[in-house]
């Protein structure tokens, strides 16, 4: 097979960051004579926006809320929890079903 013609040298043709050709050197600037290109732009809706501020707000708290465990501990030396087993996982499934409106143990 025979190709007569190569194509195009882009042996010697540097390109941007973006894998576009740039001008040669000494090459005129056009870039001042043309319109700037349009911009892509992304805009999240009211819900987007409320569920992207939960994110932020749930990756600042930290992974192991201290507070909770000492409460919870002292609650468990006091002999305040952890007595009776049937009482928790009742508690627990409420919880999770969303059937209780106690506080937090």
């Amino acid at each position: 097979m025979k190709i007569d013609s190569p194509g195009p040298d882009i042996r010697h043709q540097a390109l941007d960051g973006v894998g576009r050709p740039t001008a040669p050197a000494g090459a005129k600037d056009t870039a001042a004579s043309t319109p700037p290109a349009a911009v892509d732009e992304v805009r999240l809706s009211s819900d987007g926006q409320l569920l992207q501020a939960a994110v932020q707000a749930a990756q600042q708290l930290p992974d192991i809320r201290a507070d909770v465990v000492e409460r919870m501990r002292a609650a468990l030396a006091k002999g305040e929890i952890g007595n009776d087993p049937h009482a928790l996982a009742d508690t627990l499934i409420d919880r999770m079903l969303g059937n209780s409106s106690d506080k937090e143990p």
